[in-house]
């Protein structure tokens, strides 16, 4: 018995606890992101299979922000053709959304 919740009683249940409390929530600022939070966006992305290269080369969101084409296309060892998709459509877009926001903040700063 020690507490254990319902034991065998189907119509008690135990709350579980909100999914929010489970899974922690990336930053909003990439630059904020751990190696973890690159590789789950990558994996929502549709990229699984990749994402692991980033685990890899512990790729986190400052580096991530930095990364240049030929570091996607040859640093990584991933086929050019996810290769490609990964940098134009999503560390490209990162980039420039993330540096015209610095842009913003300096020039009102």
């Amino acid at each position: 018995m020690g507490g254990e919740g319902c034991g065998r009683d189907p119509d008690c249940s135990v709350p579980l606890p909100p999914p929010s409390s489970v899974k922690k929530e990336k930053p909003s600022d990439p630059v904020e992101w751990t190696v973890m939070d690159v590789v789950d966006y990558f994996t929502e992305a549709g990229f699984a299979e990749q994402a692991s290269a980033f685990q890899e080369q512990e790729i986190d969101g400052k580096s991530l922000l930095l990364m240049q084409r030929t570091d996607v296309l040859t640093g990584l060892s991933i086929r050019l053709g996810p290769a490609l998709k990964i940098y134009e459509y999503h560390i490209k877009v990162l980039q420039q959304s993330h540096f015209e926001e610095d842009e913003v903040d300096s020039f009102l700063g």
